[in-house]
């Protein structure tokens, strides 16, 4: 019996290494809050932006929004591999309707952010994320063209309007000067995000495809090669001959491809609470306050 952390996209690997990430991360915090403290030194990281409740949510959202998109774009690739056959360039083509999604959603936040807020604008992007990775958790192996590309053309527009709306919403009240720093500091969170989205995930679909697929009576190195992956186990099905292990692959892969679905759903529903309750309606524009003839100064983004 081969352990289901044993692979590289085990269960306790893969968590072992985000905690290892997690407390580095809280060392580089805490080391930069120590070089801010000493005079004539100028930390990498302006940690007085997170003074900003609109940046500090903002920031922390727009993390939630790279995991949402993560979680389509990190798992469908590997169906239209595994399961439906095709090959890198026909895979790449059916990521287009995600694409799409994303411009549309793009377009709605530029139209519904002034009119109903940042906190609703996010919060409404995040719901239909939700709505479109719930229907793709439902996905088998006889899924066709069409279905796959109805719920991920969803589930792009909802991340690119809840996305688009978190990030702008960081930097909305930052002045010229400090929004250099912010935007980078975005930038790494979009960067840092798929590689937590891949550990998670992809310990929950490992972990459901080395529970389920039939590896029953395959010598232990046999059975390895199975467990390790989809592809290891339709490599392995090849070489035998053996049409049920090959269904064995692809039905157990799926199974864990709609579980990895259903955990992107339960964080991005997270995500609406903690907008809904900690993000600010509106955000004010920096020297807004210094030039009331352009308007209000209230905001939904920049």
């Amino acid at each position: 019996m081969v352990e289901a952390g044993t692979n590289g996209w085990g269960s306790t690997s893969a968590v072992a290494w985000v905690l290892a990430g997690l407390a580095i991360l809280v060392v580089f915090v805490l080391w930069e809050h120590r070089i801010a403290a000493r005079p004539g030194l100028q930390p990498l990281v302006d940690l007085s932006l997170f003074r900003s409740r609109a940046f500090s949510w903002g920031v922390i959202l727009t993390s939630f929004g790279v995991f949402g998109l993560f979680g389509v774009m990190f798992t469908l690739p590997q169906y239209f591999q595994a399961i439906m056959g095709v090959d890198a360039q026909g895979s790449g083509f059916r990521l287009l309707p995600v694409v799409g999604g994303m411009l549309v959603g793009l377009v709605l936040f530029n139209v519904l952010a002034d009119r109903i807020g940042a906190k609703l604008s996010v919060a409404l992007g995040f719901a239909i994320v939700v709505v479109g990775t719930a229907i793709g958790s439902t996905v088998s192996t006889t899924s066709g063209d069409p279905f796959l590309a109805a719920w991920s053309f969803i589930t792009g527009a909802g991340a690119g309007l809840g996305f688009g709306t978190a990030m702008s919403v960081a930097l909305v009240e930052l002045d010229a000067e400090r929004s250099g720093v912010a935007s980078a500091l975005l930038q790494a969170v979009v960067k840092l995000g798929p590689a937590f989205g891949a550990s998670i995930l992809g310990s929950v679909l490992n972990s459901t495809y080395g529970a389920q697929v039939a590896v029953s009576g395959l010598p232990t190195s046999v059975a390895a090669a199975v467990r390790a992956s989809v592809f290891g186990g339709l490599g392995v099905a090849q070489q035998l001959g053996s049409s049920a292990l090959a269904a064995s692959a692809r039905t157990s892969f799926v199974a864990g491809l709609d579980d990895a679905l259903r955990l992107t759903a339960g964080v991005t529903v997270v995500a609406i609470l903690l907008a809904l309750l900690f993000l600010p309606a509106r955000a004010r524009a920096a020297g807004a306050a210094e030039a009331p003839e352009v308007g209000t100064g209230q905001v939904a983004v920049s």
